[in-house]
């Protein structure tokens, strides 16, 4: 059987592959990361590259956004942009899902719509905006889903008050069986300090601190 090599176009920051280094060791991980990291791009190419690697029959992606819209508005073209190279990918856009020639499926949900989960197995799952997130769809949906096939997920967003996600990163960043990481813009230097500069000046200390310094202290308003 020969052997296909595929390249997809995404060349991760060094902070982004450090991240997708460890989401390799791990089988739970909680990433807390300010705005315009390239967080949604970042989970979507790791799931592309779990789904192609993956050697069990017809392997099961899910990526999960708060919202069945905002994850087609958010990431159905940018995971149709980085599977395009991939001979014999096979687009679903009534069910926003592509199939791989491996077998393999990756689909976008709704937290709003978690029942749409219900009855699958999953290999793997992204919980993207986790803090904007009903925490019991992983409860009661996801975390099933994940048992027969020993699957891992990745719970990732910004802070959003001292809510689950809070907790979640209380409970997870001790525990050796969990990958967990803060990272905060004055630390990662992905946006430059001068437009730090400027967003300071439109958004309150508050709306700063939370989207670009991942402060838990302060929630919008809707948050659970």
């Amino acid at each position: 059987m020969s052997v296909q090599r595929i390249v997809i176009p995404y060349t991760p920051r060094p902070l982004q592959k450090q991240i997708h280094e460890q989401l390799d060791k791990y089988r739970w991980a909680t990433l807390v990361i300010h705005r315009r990291f390239g967080k949604t791009v970042m989970l979507l190419n790791h799931l592309i590259k779990k789904a192609l690697l993956c050697d069990k029959p017809n392997p099961r992606y899910a990526y999960l956004a708060p919202y069945l819209k905002q994850a087609k508005t958010v990431s159905w073209d940018y995971l149709k942009f980085y599977c395009d190279r991939i001979p014999g990918r096979v687009y679903n856009e009534s069910e926003l899902r592509v199939d791989l020639p491996n077998g393999a499926r990756i689909r976008l949900f709704g937290a709003d719509n978690a029942d749409a989960l219900r009855g699958m197995y999953l290999d793997g799952a992204v919980m993207d905006e986790y803090a904007a997130t009903d925490p019991g769809v992983f409860s009661s949906v996801l975390r099933p889903a994940l048992s027969d096939r020993l699957g891992w997920a990745v719970f990732a967003g910004t802070p959003n008050g001292r809510n689950h996600f809070w907790d979640l990163l209380n409970r997870t960043s001790k525990d050796p069986g969990w990958y967990s990481v803060v990272l905060k813009a004055s630390e990662t230097g992905v946006i430059p300090e001068s437009e730090l500069a400027d967003a300071r000046l439109i958004m309150s200390e508050e709306e700063y601190a939370r989207e670009y310094e991942c402060s838990f202290d302060n929630a919008t308003i809707g948050c659970y």
